[in-house]
């Protein structure tokens, strides 16, 4: 799951971590009753209040190194404080406070070294009854799309809509419900986080549409099929990094899909021009209208062969479409609204910022992205820059972790830039 240099357990980061453990007595070889930082991290992550605040405190001057990186994953997943999530699991279902999904799901093929994929498969349906809606589910569950163990190990869920409305998959408080999801899969069944995938069909396909540009840093890809794009809340500017396939016949003219999957594909091609990105695109199919699960079948596989996420791409564009959703790859802000944009790139240790709608954002920065060894500089557009230099400490690793439910989004570096003057 972690790259050749998260694998690596001696270097001189390591060292300097080391003495500093030895310094403040947290490692000593004459007394096995010492707690060591496996103690500690396990701490950090409890449910002892004042155990977890010694450990954090602790944590915040400690550096960090990918040693460290391994045994907090490790600590995190461990932590009691995930049985209500546990119990969620358990019984199949995700819930945030105002949205339940139950959800069907099934191994395929062997499970690979880095752990299993996720296809997580949006069902058709929506303003319909509920015995409607709960058939289109276990179809998509049990015939829909073909198994392929031939491409390589994962779970297959069906995730029922959370209601039985027009947009159940497509509205603000989506996202978080299927981060929770994924954050179940990746705790709790092995879940590699850079192989989860999303694919739905007519209602799941809509929902597609939205959840993958909210979300795009979740997945290696993403598939929409006999969909189109919504008005504000597909925002396809922010797909750049994550592979995105829609496929519409061309008589399926029922709210205009057809022609909204035309114009999007200008616009996605616009994109790619101007920027570079934008993996995938339209699947036109000619003489076909709304029923095209036959061309679906095999679609999986398809995805599956197409190479994992980019957790730490070094440009971005971040449209945002609601005042919910705070992180975006490598960026956070804690004040999200509804048409905020941010564009986002990195040339060696310059990051360059062009924001609207924004005052503060913060920055997550790990290896993949810059030399964390030597001073970064932030540019915002507008003349203005500011040269940090990185202080990497195990507890703000903690603190992602925490975040993201996610090791390979989770950084050692927090720095905060105002866009403001």
């Amino acid at each position: 799951m972690f790259d050749s240099a998260a694998r690596s357990v001696f270097s001189l980061s390591s060292l300097i971590t080391i003495l500093f453990w030895i310094c403040i007595g947290l490692i000593d070889a004459q007394a096995d009753s010492t707690p060591d930082l496996r103690a500690l991290l396990a701490d950090r992550f409890g449910t002892d209040a004042t155990k977890r605040d010694r450990a954090t405190t602790l944590l915040a001057s400690a550096p960090f190194d990918d040693h460290v990186r391994a045994l907090a994953w490790e600590a995190y997943k461990a932590s009691a404080a995930h049985a209500a999530l546990r119990v969620e699991y358990e019984a199949k279902t995700v819930k945030t406070k105002d949205r339940t999904s139950p959800y069907l799901w099934r191994y395929v093929g062997e499970k690979p070294k880095e752990g299993w994929g996720l296809f997580i498969a949006l069902h058709g349906g929506g303003d319909m009854t509920q015995d409607f809606n709960d058939k289109k589910w276990h179809q998509m569950f049990n015939e829909y799309f073909h198994d392929h163990p031939e491409a390589g190990g994962y779970i297959y869920l069906a995730l029922r809509a959370p209601n039985n409305t027009w947009n159940g998959f497509y509205d603000d408080a989506i996202a978080p419900l299927i981060e929770r999801l994924i954050r179940q899969f990746v705790l709790f069944a092995d879940v590699d986080p850079d192989h989860v995938y999303i694919l739905g069909k007519s209602h799941g396909g809509y929902g597609a549409f939205v959840i993958g540009p909210k979300i795009p840093d979740r997945f290696a890809a993403i598939h929409s099929s006999a969909a189109a794009p919504t008005p504000d809340e597909t925002q396809g500017e922010n797909l750049r990094n994550t592979r995105f396939t829609f496929m519409v016949g061309e008589n399926d003219t029922d709210y205009s899909r057809a022609d909204r999957c035309k114009e999007f594909a200008i616009q996605y091609e616009s994109w790619r021009k101007k920027s570079g990105g934008y993996p995938g695109g339209l699947e036109w199919l000619r003489g076909e209208g709304h029923y095209i699960n036959s061309y679906d079948k095999d679609k999986t596989a398809e995805m599956l062969k197409n190479g994992s996420r980019n957790p730490w791409p070094k440009k971005i564009v971040w449209v945002q479409s609601d005042d919910i959703l705070k992180y975006f790859y490598w960026i956070e802000t804690q004040k999200p609204t509804n048409g905020g944009r941010i564009e986002a790139s990195v040339k060696e240790n310059t990051i360059t910022l062009k924001a609207g709608g924004q005052g503060t954002v913060a920055l997550w920065l790990d290896a993949p992205l810059v030399d964390l060894s030597k001073p970064v500089t932030v540019k915002v557009a507008g003349g203005r820059s500011k040269t940090f230099t990185p202080a990497a400490n195990v507890e703000t690793y903690c603190l992602s972790l925490e975040e993201r439910g996610d090791p390979r989004l989770a950084a050692p570096v927090r720095i905060e830039v105002p866009l403001r003057p």
